[in-house]
């Protein structure tokens, strides 16, 4: 009985032992919090109301109207071709001045005086939207205002685009667009507001050297104009 009751004492301290709980360092697993996306120089580009969408819609509800429009002179011109097939032979064998004149006074004429009007009525659409402050329904109505023949709609209409763009806050396209009407448009008098408009989107992309250079390329090449004025002002200054 006296060796026995040891051993019973042994195996209760055994148990016990086995039977404790281990303490462990339980290493932190938790992600580390991500960096915000962007920095705080990033442009916040303003989020469309649905006024904005409402405005769009409109203005590509009426742009398509116009654009049907279109066709269905050029329709008309086809349909008035085929009703007199002696005429068109005789166009066919005339030289490519006289075939010109005659393409512009009869069925291509009135086609071509139909794409004029239809680029009036959108300029002066657009232009309504943009003094209400409509300014996405005034760009989409001139999406295609970067084309034309380069008469004096197509300018002005181009011009709008660009001051559109400009007042929704896409500097991409105020840069893409402002390059093409300078370029092409050169001698107007907008053609500097234009270039600093383009130095100004810059300047907010943090592309802060190119747009110095580019202000300054406007002085050089506009010297008496307002804009140039402007330019020379926000060099100083930046």
């Amino acid at each position: 009985m006296k060796t026995k009751l040891p051993l019973f004492i042994i195996w209760l301290s055994v148990s016990a032992a086995c039977s404790s709980p281990v303490s462990r360092n339980i290493q932190d697993m938790r992600p580390e919090p991500q960096a915000e996306a962007g920095s705080s120089d990033a442009i916040p580009y303003p989020v469309p109301t649905l006024q904005d969408r409402l405005d769009y819609l409109e203005g590509t509800l009426v742009r398509l109207s116009n654009e049907v429009e279109t066709l269905n002179g050029k329709v008309k011109a086809l349909e008035h071709a085929k009703t007199h097939p002696s005429s068109r032979a005789y166009v066919q064998k005339l030289d490519d001045r006289k075939l010109k004149e005659h393409y512009l006074n009869t069925e291509g004429g009135s086609a071509s005086a139909h794409t004029v009007e239809t680029a009036q009525n959108l300029y002066n659409q657009a232009l309504k939207h943009y003094k209400s402050g409509r300014f996405s329904a005034a760009a989409s109505l001139l999406k295609g205002a970067d084309g034309g023949d380069g008469g004096s709609i197509a300018q002005r209409s181009m011009y709008l685009l660009l001051q559109s763009r400009a007042r929704m806050g896409n500097c991409e396209s105020v840069i893409e667009i402002g390059g093409r009407y300078a370029n092409r448009f050169k001698d107007s008098p907008t053609a500097p507001e234009a270039i600093f408009k383009i130095g100004e989107c810059q300047y907010r992309l943090q592309q802060k050297d190119i747009a110095r250079a580019t202000w300054r390329s406007l002085i050089q090449a506009y010297p008496s104009s307002p804009a140039a004025k402007r330019a020379a002002a926000a060099v100083r200054k930046r």
